[in-house]
């Protein structure tokens, strides 16, 4: 096993930061879209992929971000398990209380993950 060089450190500190600014960016956009209830044409389209974006991989790489050093593959997966369990989580709470709100929860999705996010770009590991 191979110590990595501080070259590759700072690669993937600069990956994370960047991959965490998406997200925040994502998730911003994919509220304000559906604050403005766009449904169809293009930006429909892109409201959609943010949405989902964001929810998979929004709230795990909030969590993610907490990981020191862990090799890539690691923080996907955490990343992604994490993303889908909130988001199956959130619906089925929904679901339950019958308190069908997909866009408060994704609201709440958002105002949750986006400062742990922000953070993470910030202060990389």
């Amino acid at each position: 096993m191979s110590v990595p060089t501080a070259a590759e450190l700072t690669r993937a500190r600069t990956a994370r930061r960047v991959v965490a600014l998406l997200l925040v960016v994502a998730g911003i956009a994919a509220c304000v879209l559906s604050l403005l209830t766009v449904t169809g044409g293009v930006v429909g389209e892109l409201r959609l992929l943010l949405t989902i974006s964001f929810l998979l991989l929004g709230p795990g790489w909030a969590a993610a971000g907490f990981l020191r050093r862990a090799p890539a593959a690691h923080v996907w997966l955490l990343t992604i398990g994490t993303g889908v369990a909130t988001t199956l989580l959130a619906g089925q709470i929904m679901v339950s209380s019958g308190f069908w709100h997909p866009a408060a929860a994704l609201y709440v999705m958002t105002v949750v993950s986006v400062p742990f996010l922000l953070r993470h770009a910030v202060v990389a590991q």
